[in-house]
């Protein structure tokens, strides 16, 4: 699945998402991404498209990396 899916799966999405609730969302769809495969890579090209993403993919790209480091 490429990026541009990604974006138009959120975007979809989000409209659907009560303003308090989207950082949550935006993390657990991040997860998700990465639990099923998608690169770092590809969630880096979805920064821009929403500051709650763009959270979420930092988030967890640092997180990844923490975890990387600490093994």
């Amino acid at each position: 699945m490429n990026e541009e899916v990604i974006a138009d799966i959120w975007n979809v999405v989000i409209e659907h998402i009560p303003e308090a609730k989207r950082n949550d969302v935006a993390a657990e769809y991040v997860n998700t991404l990465l639990d099923h495969g998608i690169s770092e890579v590809t969630l880096e090209a979805l920064k821009g498209i929403d500051g709650y993403l763009d959270e979420a993919v930092i988030y967890a790209i640092d997180e990844e990396d923490y975890d990387e480091y600490n093994d």
